[in-house]
């Protein structure tokens, strides 16, 4: 950021913050009148979006995001299968024996305490899981990967006809 100035190294700063363009040139003191013109032309700059490029490269390393570790994430959503989830018997597992990708797969946990019989004084216990989309996962991957074509193809031959005289 040595060849910004100190106006749009704030500008820089702020955006990292939430990735808000219009409210980081206004709280890095653009006026709001124009700080969505300004910050179109601020993400624009060679100069500040390599900075922004740093700044958001700094913060995925610190984070421990890689792509790669985002392809694997994405390919236990994709891979996973629910049936892992549960023991022979059919009875859900344990979360604390469930296994990375297991665990990965699900999205949220639900338990409910009920009594379904009312005065019988037994309460059941519901476990609700909810698992991540796969298909999406293995939307995601198969983009990532090329493996769908996604641009429409067209052959014919095209007949063009001239109404006038």
């Amino acid at each position: 950021m040595a060849n910004l100035t100190p106006k749009q190294a704030r500008f820089v700063a702020e955006y990292l913050i939430d990735l808000n363009a219009t409210q980081a040139a206004i709280r890095a003191g653009y006026s709001a009148t124009w700080a969505e013109k300004n910050a179109h032309r601020l993400t624009g700059n060679d100069g500040v979006s390599a900075a922004i490029a740093d700044g958001q490269a700094k913060a995925m390393g610190q984070a421990g995001v890689t792509a790669q570790r985002v392809k694997e994430e994405l390919a236990r959503l994709a891979f996973s299968d629910v049936r892992r989830l549960f023991d022979k018997r059919g009875n859900l597992r344990p979360i604390y024996e469930l296994g990375d990708n297991e665990a990965a797969a699900v999205a949220s946990l639900e338990v409910v305490i009920k009594n379904a019989a009312a005065g019988d004084g037994h309460t059941d216990t519901i476990h609700k899981v909810k698992v991540w989309d796969k298909t999406k996962a293995l939307e995601l991957l198969g983009k990532h990967f090329g493996l769908f074509d996604e641009h429409a193809h067209i052959s014919g031959t095209i007949e063009l006809v001239w109404g006038g005289q």
